[in-house]
């Protein structure tokens, strides 16, 4: 009995130690308390492919956040963080950044380039779709998981060469063995692309 109550508050105590959204210097953040670690997020409120004011300008997400005297490591961005925030028009990721959200940054139709730290091992679905003014995608050398091989202005997961996210600069490079699923959804201002023949596979609405 007493090994499963103790199991019992083992796995639930880290959800109970969640605390409510927070807002620092203009960014809203989950905190988990008990690892002390925070998560960029956005004001609760959802939107439809509308202009939120709570984001915009230019974004530089802090290594670190201190809240009620506690120190807490900012290591992930959450799923639709900076979703349809149009007037964004740059962000700083810093290194201590794991994960990115699915859909985190979508419809930031003012966002130019963007740069994935060697940090960051998770990027979630259509993370950039519908970011119709981004020209540069960089993902900084030596992360494990993520590259941006020959300066092809995308965003290549190295283990399996498919391409997550491009931009209407993107050169997709000969290694690229497929397109993933609305990749470049929303990219009007691409002109051109020529798709190699090592690519097999292109996903759904990958240039919708």
């Amino acid at each position: 009995m007493k090994k499963q109550l103790l199991f019992l508050i083992l796995v639930f105590f880290p959800m109970l130690a969640n605390a409510d959204r927070i807002k620092i210097d203009g960014i809203y953040y989950n905190l988990d308390t008990y690892y002390k670690t925070a998560c960029v997020t956005n004001d609760g409120v959802i939107y439809i492919d509308s202009n939120p004011k709570y984001y915009s300008g230019d974004v530089v997400i802090p290594e670190k956040i201190s809240y009620e005297e506690v120190e807490y490591s900012v290591t992930s961005i959450d799923n639709s963080a900076f979703s349809s925030c149009s007037s964004l028009t740059s962000i700083t990721i810093p290194n201590s950044v794991t994960s990115i959200g699915d859909e985190a940054f979508r419809f930031c139709s003012s966002l130019t380039s963007i740069t994935i730290p060697n940090s960051v091992t998770s990027i979630g679905h259509a993370a950039f779709t519908r970011c119709s003014s981004l020209t540069s995608i960089v993902v900084e050398a030596g992360n494990p998981n993520y590259d941006s091989r020959n300066n092809c202005n995308a965003i290549i997961e190295t283990a399996s060469n498919t391409l997550i996210a491009g931009c209407m600069n993107t050169t997709i490079p000969n290694s690229v063995a497929s397109i993933g699923s609305s990749e470049f959804y929303g990219c009007s201002g691409l002109t051109s692309i020529t798709i190699p023949n090592s690519v097999a596979s292109i996903g759904s609405s990958a240039f919708y």
